[in-house]
């Protein structure tokens, strides 16, 4: 399940002032306030997020949004609610945001196949090219590499969330593409295009889960947000409560 903020940009900030700023630090905050820990997962919650969109400067008046996900329903629920009440800004990129409005929305995974796009850059452990251990993909290893273990890192993070035993050699991912090569300091990570091929029923469990989990590691600290680009049906939900079918995919939001 998913949730958009429309935000608005109210006045600039200091970038360089950190101690309140920041996208993770935002949304950590809203789970801290919104969270009940006897909610299901709610001791070690299971969320990503997406960078402010669109690109580019931002001026004190200009909209921006921002997607947050979960595959927990009860999670992104809690948001809403905190979200009526909160006053503070999203400080991030030199800016404050205020939120003014919201919406919720599911998306739906195809049996017959999908296409997904990194709206963030994944960060993935693989093995090792001279066999000691394991690093973080980066070209030029090989991208069935890590396709290979991305497949294994999403069956063992849903495995690991709903103590399942699905297959590790289970195929989720078809195939990708390689978008471009970046670095998060000296820790190299990556964007991608991935297809899916027809879906088994276990594979599209694991899939959904991880759509909205993230893909890789760090992903509450803004890694691996993944969205549908093609082959998608959405369910929106306005504030108001009132659902209606929407045609839109995620990428086009």
């Amino acid at each position: 399940m998913r949730i958009l903020l429309h935000l608005r940009a109210v006045e600039p900030t200091d970038p360089s002032d950190d101690r309140r700023g920041g996208l993770a630090r935002y949304v950590s905050h809203l789970l801290v306030q919104g969270w009940r820990t006897d909610l299901p997962g709610g001791s070690d919650p299971v969320y990503s997020f997406s960078n402010i969109f669109p690109p580019g400067e931002v001026q004190v008046g200009d909209r921006r949004r921002l997607l947050i996900a979960s595959p927990n329903p009860d999670l992104i629920r809690a948001l809403s609610r905190r979200l009526r009440q909160e006053d503070d800004p999203l400080r991030a990129h030199g800016m404050a945001f205020r939120v003014e409005r919201h919406e919720t929305f599911s998306v739906q995974i195809e049996r017959a196949g999908v296409h997904m796009t990194t709206a963030t850059p994944i960060l993935l452990p693989v093995p090792s090219p001279d066999g000691r251990g394991r690093v973080f993909w980066s070209p030029p290893m090989f991208q069935e590499t890590f396709i290979a273990a991305l497949n294994e890192d999403m069956v063992r993070r849903f495995n690991t969330h709903h103590a399942t035993h699905i297959d590790e050699e289970t195929r989720i991912i078809a195939g990708g593409a390689l978008q471009r090569a970046t670095r998060s300091g000296r820790i190299p990570s990556s964007y991608w295009e991935f297809r899916t091929e027809r879906l088994n029923a276990p594979a599209q469990r694991v899939l959904a889960f991880c759509i909205d989990a993230g893909f890789g590691e760090r992903v509450r600290q803004g890694f691996g947000f993944v969205n549908v680009s093609r082959e998608v049906r959405t369910e929106k939900k306005s504030d108001a409560g009132a659902t209606t079918p929407d045609p839109r995919s995620v990428q086009g939001l």
